[in-house]
């Protein structure tokens, strides 16, 4: 009887113990979702426009089907990669992201002191994700998305 009782006791001891140490691992990785952001995820381009500054739609100097480009979102930070229909890459970039309500900032690099910074106009709808980029009276709209 004596085994068995302490049979039971080892096994409470070592579901307990992995109870705690489940417990743990969440705690821990809360730590890295604090970072997270509601664009965490993997987007495919699908869309670039481009308007002057009276917002008259310019052509665009490549078509969209002959690129290909995916960004991934992860932790505040981002990676964009841009192919041909054949795979070969044309760029790529990665580096830090800040959002706030209405304005995306990527910094190419990882340290926002010395990276160049693009600052999008951005709106999330219904798994689309619009940015907007205006740079010398000229805005570019790239329209992303979501990946399942």
């Amino acid at each position: 009887m004596r085994n068995l009782y302490s049979g039971f006791l080892i096994g409470l001891l070592l579901i307990c113990s992995s109870l705690f140490y489940g417990l743990a691992l969440t705690n821990s990785e809360r730590k890295f979702q604090q970072n997270s952001s509601v664009l965490d995820g993997t987007w495919r381009l699908v869309a670039v426009n481009q308007f002057d500054d009276s917002g008259k739609a310019l052509p665009v100097s490549k078509p969209a089907q002959a690129l290909q480009s995916l960004k991934i979102v992860a932790n505040r930070h981002f990676s964009r990669i841009t192919t041909t229909a054949d795979g070969t890459v044309v760029s790529s970039t990665s580096g830090l992201i800040e959002l706030t309500a209405d304005v995306y900032n990527e910094y190419t690099g990882f340290n926002p002191q010395v990276a160049d910074r693009l600052a999008y106009r951005w709106q999330l709808d219904d798994g689309l994700l619009t940015q907007r980029l205006n740079i010398q009276g000229r805005v570019t709209e790239e329209v992303w998305q979501l990946v399942d």
